[in-house]
């Protein structure tokens, strides 16, 4: 329905990465992602992303591949509702565009995240961790408000919770009391 033939090496790569990613291992982009032409990947994404046009969204896409992976699925269902409406429109591609500015290793997170979601119809839930620092506890989900489109959803900690969505904002003496330790003395040696 894509209208677009997927190098089969790719989509190799992207169930390799499933594959990893049911063990608990992080996704890595190996070369044979990173060397692919910017619309080879696009289009394992589209044929993916329509794959799993239906999958239910039940967690906040809260990291860049979760978003890109969410966002692709979306873009599908719409597509596919219009096709089911009569519109006359030609068959569903993503743009390169869609991946030019994440890197490939977010790339091909989204790509196996929309393989999950096409096998279990569910897209899978991001990382449980802070956006800012390491801290995977007591965190906080905040959605930070734009112009266009959706809220951007990050988690943060109770600490990264008080900073700005900009860090280019953060005035430095703020900045330097909101990452330090608690408790610190700055006089020490």
């Amino acid at each position: 329905m894509t209208g677009r033939d997927v190098p089969s090496g790719l989509l190799e790569v992207v169930s390799g990465g499933l594959g990893r990613y049911w063990d608990g291992t992080g996704v890595t982009a190996p070369a044979a992602w990173t060397d692919a032409a910017l619309a080879d990947r696009t289009a394992a994404l589209t044929e993916l992303a329509w794959q799993a046009r239906g999958a239910e969204s039940a967690h906040p896409a809260t990291h860049a591949a979760s978003r890109l992976a969410l966002a692709a699925a979306q873009e599908a269902w719409a597509w596919g509702v219009a096709l089911a409406a009569g519109a006359d429109i030609p068959a569903f591609r993503l743009l390169p565009r869609w991946l030019a500015h994440d890197p490939p290793d977010v790339q091909l997170e989204a790509c196996v995240r929309l393989l999950a979601a096409a096998r279990t119809g569910v897209l899978p839930a991001a990382p449980y961790r802070c956006a800012v620092c390491p801290a995977d506890q007591n965190l906080h989900l905040v959605v930070h408000v734009r112009c266009t489109g959706p809220g951007l959803q990050e988690w943060r900690c109770g600490l990264c919770v008080r900073l700005p969505v900009d860090p280019d904002t953060v005035p430095e003496p703020l900045d330097v009391l909101y990452r330090r330790r608690p408790g610190r003395d700055d006089n020490r040696p």
